[in-house]
C-alpha cells in the first residue's frame, strides 16, 4: 500500500528553544507543550509560566485533563488563547 507523503508545510516547526506550543483542537481541547509551571487555575482561566512570559487559556468550565512536567491538556468550552509577553525575559 502507498503512503501519501506529508507536504513539508504541514509539518511541525523544529522547537530547538523549547518556545510554548498551543495546539487546540475545536474549541473544546487546548494542548499547551514546554510551559514550566502552572501560575493559576479555574473554570474560566489556566494560565501557565512559559519561556518569555505566559500563556492563559480562558473560557468555561474549564479543566486539566492531563499534566505532565512539561505539557498539560485543557479541556471545557475554550473562547481564546492569549500569550503574555515578559519585556524582561528577552
Amino acid at each position: 500500500m502507498k503512503t501519501k507523503k506529508q507536504p513539508a508545510q504541514l509539518a511541525w516547526a523544529p522547537n530547538p528553544t523549547r518556545e510554548i506550543r498551543v495546539t487546540t483542537i475545536g474549541d473544546r481541547r487546548a494542548l499547551l507543550e514546554n510551559h514550566t509551571g502552572l501560575l493559576e487555575y479555574s473554570p474560566e482561566c489556566v494560565r501557565v509560566r512559559c519561556r518569555r512570559g505566559a500563556a492563559c487559556v480562558c473560557g468555561q468550565g474549564l479543566a486539566l485533563r492531563e499534566v505532565r512536567k512539561d505539557a498539560l491538556i485543557v479541556t471545557g468550552l475554550i473562547e481564546k488563547v492569549e500569550l503574555e509577553h515578559d519585556s524582561s525575559a528577552g
